[in-house]
């Protein structure tokens, strides 16, 4: 259909961060939807990004059983997913095949890098990763050993 200011108004539906610079100087049209954006007050243009609008969704509305993005907790800072309660037969709760929700997510960067070629956020993520098998191994390094009374 043309662009015309009545298709804008009854087929389009944006999402308008706070703080978003071009829904500022731009027409919004009429059907739309604030939400939060968690960027750093004094980053300009990080609202204006598809990817943290997504998280920002996802994190208020849920996800429902669906996979939250990795990028969401290791780029712009959202909590990771709840692990799923453990089954009868466990006695941990276990979520993606046993691995951390930080290891799944460079799984999944390593294999998309290798099946694509393309550059990821692979290697900072293997730092994150790195830095936090460092930081528990140092809590596990520094609890007391439990005493033993015979």
């Amino acid at each position: 259909p043309p662009i015309t200011m009545e298709n804008l108004n009854t087929f389009t539906f944006n999402v308008v961060p706070a703080r978003d610079p071009i829904p500022m100087i731009d027409d919004k049209a009429m059907l739309y939807q604030n939400i939060k954006c968690t960027a750093a007050a004094n980053s300009f243009f990080s609202c204006h990004g598809a990817a943290r609008a997504l998280c920002e969704i996802q994190y208020t509305c849920g996800s429902t059983g669906h996979p939250v993005l990795c990028e969401c907790v290791l780029d712009y800072g959202y909590p990771e997913p709840a692990p799923f309660p453990a089954t009868a037969n466990e006695t941990t709760p276990t979520i993606l095949g046993g691995k951390t929700f930080l290891e799944r997510c460079v799984d999944i960067c390593v294999e998309e890098t290798q099946a694509t070629g393309k550059k990821t956020n692979c290697e900072r993520w293997k730092k994150k990763e790195e830095e936090a098998r460092k930081k528990l191994a140092t809590r596990h390094q520094t609890q007391p050993m439990p005493m033993t009374t015979e």
